[in-house]
């Protein structure tokens, strides 16, 4: 008995004759990840298009609100300056708008009714065409027009 093998000898030696299968050489996703994956990227296509489309939108606000922070009040032709980046600003948005061609009077009153503000408008006759400018006159103007950038959308401008 002592020259017979074991049974566990046996079976340990057969054992590892046994290969273990090969692995695949690629990555395979099964079906059904790739049906979930497709919306979700699609999704995600879609609100980065979304999010890109209103950035472009943006942009001339953005630019607008740059340059009118950049204005010094002190200077006598800032409410004419103020009163230009609006007009161009309007002119890009929407070109032959008919506010362009009114007044100044009528061209605030616009401002006021499309970007719905509670704000007192401003004298713009006076700032524009008076030798001397009230500064907190002009720090008015300044402030409706950048409420009126801030608040306003583009869908007001038909007003």
């Amino acid at each position: 008995m002592a020259n017979e093998p074991n049974i566990t000898d046996t079976l340990k030696t057969a054992l590892a004759d046994i290969q273990q299968p090969a692995l695949p050489d690629e990555f395979y996703l099964a079906p059904g990840w790739l049906l979930l994956a497709l919306p979700i990227l699609l999704a995600i296509a879609w609100l980065g298009r979304k999010w890109y489309r209103t950035y472009r939108r943006d942009s001339a606000r953005r630019l607008v609100l740059q340059a009118l922070s950049q204005i010094q009040l002190e200077q006598p032709e800032a409410a004419n300056a103020i009163l230009q980046l609006l007009k161009q600003y309007l002119q890009t948005k929407r070109p032959g708008h008919p506010a362009l061609a009114e007044k100044s009077t009528g061209f605030v009153a616009f401002l006021q009714r499309s970007g719905k503000l509670s704000e007192q408008q401003p004298d713009l006759d006076q700032l524009l065409y008076s030798r001397t400018s009230d500064p907190s006159q002009l720090k008015a103007w300044h402030q409706f027009a950048w409420l009126w950038l801030e608040q306003h959308r583009e869908q007001g401008l038909d007003v």
